[in-house]
């Protein structure tokens, strides 16, 4: 499988430093995304409304639509996650980022080849 790189685009007006910070820490604890390993993960960038972040990682087996989409709302799960969220609550917070759209959600995919896509995070409309 070709290496995958993903650009996230966290807009400010919905998401906290403190959260993308606490995304970044959680995804290079465990190097690996969806069980698919991290290459790299990178904030590199911020300009005055977007927070960037750059992850590339190897795909163990192809990645459908589908699932890229389940795994946009994974991230966005534990963007909007609270640090101090039990195991319990968060399953309860899966569950109600998985139930929504993409639409409902904020997030916006743009795919620029098999490899490589930006994903924008406009903000939280649902998840909670």
């Amino acid at each position: 499988m070709n290496r995958q790189t993903w650009h996230f685009l966290f807009y400010k007006s919905g998401f906290t430093k403190e959260q993308i910070d606490q995304l970044l820490a959680y995804l290079g604890q465990r190097q690996n995304f969806g069980g698919f390993p991290l290459v790299s993960l990178t904030q590199d960038g911020d300009s005055n409304e977007i927070r960037f972040v750059t992850m590339v990682f190897d795909p163990l087996s192809e990645i459908i639509p589908s699932v890229q989409e389940e795994m946009a709302k994974f991230i966005l799960m534990h963007a909007i996650r609270p640090a101090d969220n039990t195991e319990e609550a968060d399953m309860r917070l899966y569950g109600r980022v998985m139930s929504h759209s993409l639409e409902d959600l904020g997030i916006e995919f743009h795919r620029y080849d098999a490899n490589t896509m930006d994903i924008n995070y406009w903000g939280q409309k649902k998840a909670n």
